[in-house]
């Protein structure tokens, strides 16, 4: 899997202290998969550290690029609030 980095998800990276090697995993066992649909662009969510998840965001061409990254400890909610606004669709 090629992967490209925005400048912005490298900054991300930088200011969280996030290895490259924890938002790879993340991609390939993500313990949900959803569309923006409003962006249409992707989001996996994963297990990070102790109460904190990632979420990565992305789109998937020839390459997959990573547009954005963050940590939550609050992910339920992140996750209950845009499903239900029609936003992210679980895939």
């Amino acid at each position: 899997m090629s992967i490209s980095y925005t400048e912005h998800a490298r900054e991300n990276l930088g200011y969280y202290d996030i290895p490259e090697r924890d938002v790879e995993r993340v991609l390939k066992n993500a313990e949900k998969v959803f569309l923006d649909l409003k962006t249409g662009r992707l989001i996996a969510v994963g297990s990070w550290t102790e109460g904190k998840h990632l979420v990565v965001v992305f789109e998937k061409n020839d390459t997959t690029t990573i547009i954005t990254v963050f940590p939550t400890s609050k992910i339920e909610k992140m996750v209950e609030r845009r499903t239900a606004k029609g936003r992210w669709l679980e895939i």
